[in-house]
Order: structure tokens, then C-alpha cells, then sequence
């Protein structure tokens, strides 16, 4: 009998909880595999398939929040009327809504992705796209709107936000206030230092210097360096490419 996505779908889920229970009571080193999968209700094969290692479930827990969070924003009916800064601090806010119940699960990933090797940074960056997609797409309908003008490196901007997130739940993590009152706090005046930022002219005036600069002075520089040609014209494309991004 062929199983259906949403089974799997529920099997990943029960999995994945029964993994964070564990790793809270046992910590990371202790809990193992097998047990997680006893716990679960599955067979050793059956979560092995799903998780080939303790590393991939810690990043297949963050990729479910992500799914959850932007899940649970979109059944706000009203959410399409939000601004841009309301829409990216709602998200944000979810998400960390979703981590407290698991506050002690995310502290030990916190400590070994920034104290052991256990779990590199750059592993739990890796499960930043669905993250970058929405914000993408909130950037876009924000700009289509014309509630902000199309800013210089586009692009870069969620890859940015997604930097700001972590960041976010690194203090998040840290804070003891009542309530995290103090998160809320930095997530508040933060928020409201970007959107200043997102409907000022700060962002396209410093790219109009930087073009400038390395139109009017790098480039021609560039030109009298005595590098191999090849390189030179290597480094000049990309100097190029960053201008017309």
C-alpha cells in the first residue's frame, strides 16, 4: 500500500517531536536515533529513511518551523493589507511564537552552532530558503504597491533579513525578561530603524557613491594595474556585475 504524502507528512512531524523531547531530557550527545524512533512509534529503518543522522533532523526541525510560520500567517485573513514592516515582524514573531514551546531544544542548538562543531552555522543557514522565499515575495508586493520604491540589491536584501533573523533568535535565546519583553523590544526598534531606512533614499544615495566610486575611480585604476590580462578582466566583470545588480 503506497503511503500518502500527508501520512508522511504526520509520520515527520511525530518524529521530529518526539526528537526534541528527547534531546531536552537527554541533551544531543545522550539521545540517539533508536530511541527517538521508539519514542515515535517507528521502526529504526522508517526514521533513518527521514533523517540519516542527528545533524539532519536538527535541520529538518528548523525547515518545519518555517513551513509552520509561514503557514499560520497565511490564514491571517487580513494579512494582505499589512505593510511591509508589519508582514516581516508578524513572521518573525511567529516563528519564535513556534520555538517556545521547544525553548530548551533551541538553546542547545544555539550553543553547539555557536560554541561546539557539533552543528555549524552554515549548516542552519542552509534551511534559510523558504525563510527568503516569503520574504522575497513580501518585498516584491511591498515594491509592486508602491509602498516603498525598488531598492538597490534587491536581491540581497532577504539573504540579509535572513541574517537579521538569526540574530533575532540569538537574543531571543539570551533574554531572560519577563515575557521576553526585551526581544520584543529589540524586534520593535529594529524594525522600525529598517523601515525608516526601506522608505528613506539613504539606501539608493550610498549605491549612486558606490557606483561612483568604482565607476570613477576603481575601474580606471583597474585599468593601469599590471595584473594578467585575463584576471583583470575577470575582476572588471564583476566589479560591473555589482554595479548593474
Amino acid at each position: 500500500m503506497k503511503v500518502t504524502q500527508s501520512a508522511k507528512e504526520k509520520t515527520k512531524i511525530k518524529i521530529l517531536q518526539s526528537a526534541v523531547d528527547l534531546i531536552i531530557e537527554k541533551g544531543f550527545d545522550n539521545a540517539s536515533l533508536r530511541e527517538m524512533a521508539k519514542n515515535a512509534g517507528v521502526s529504526n529503518p522508517t526514521i533513518y529513511n527521514y533523517f540519516p543522522s542527528k545533524e539532519k533532523l536538527l535541520y529538518g526541525y528548523i525547515e518545519q518551523k518555517h513551513s509552520e510560520a509561514i503557514a499560520a500567517i497565511h490564514t491571517i485573513e487580513d494579512f494582505h493589507t499589512y505593510t511591509l514592516r508589519e508582514q516581516l515582524q508578524t513572521l518573525m514573531e511567529t516563528e519564535l511564537e513556534l520555538y517556545l514551546e521547544d525553548r530548551e531544544f533551541i538553546v542547545q542548538i544555539y550553543e553547539m552552532a555557536f560554541h561546539s562543531s557539533a552543528v555549524r552555522v552554515e549548516d542552519i543557514y542552509a534551511t534559510k530558503a523558504s525563510f527568503v522565499e516569503i520574504v522575497t515575495e513580501m518585498m516584491e508586493i511591498a515594491i509592486e504597491s508602491g509602498e516603498i520604491e525598488e531598492p538597490p540589491f534587491k536581491n540581497y536584501l532577504p539573504q540579509l533579513f535572513w541574517d537579521y533573523y538569526i540574530a533575532v533568535v540569538a537574543y531571543w535565546v539570551k533574554d531572560e525578561s519577563e515575557s521576553f519583553e526585551n526581544t520584543t523590544q529589540f524586534i520593535d526598534h529594529s524594525m522600525g530603524v529598517l523601515e525608516a531606512v526601506l522608505h528613506s533614499q539613504v539606501l539608493n544615495r550610498a549605491s549612486d557613491l558606490g557606483h561612483f566610486m568604482v565607476k570613477t575611480h576603481l575601474l580606471s585604476a583597474l585599468e593601469r594595474y599590471t595584473a594578467p590580462k585575463r584576471g583583470l578582466d575577470s575582476i572588471k566583470r564583476k566589479l560591473k556585475g555589482l554595479m548593474d545588480a
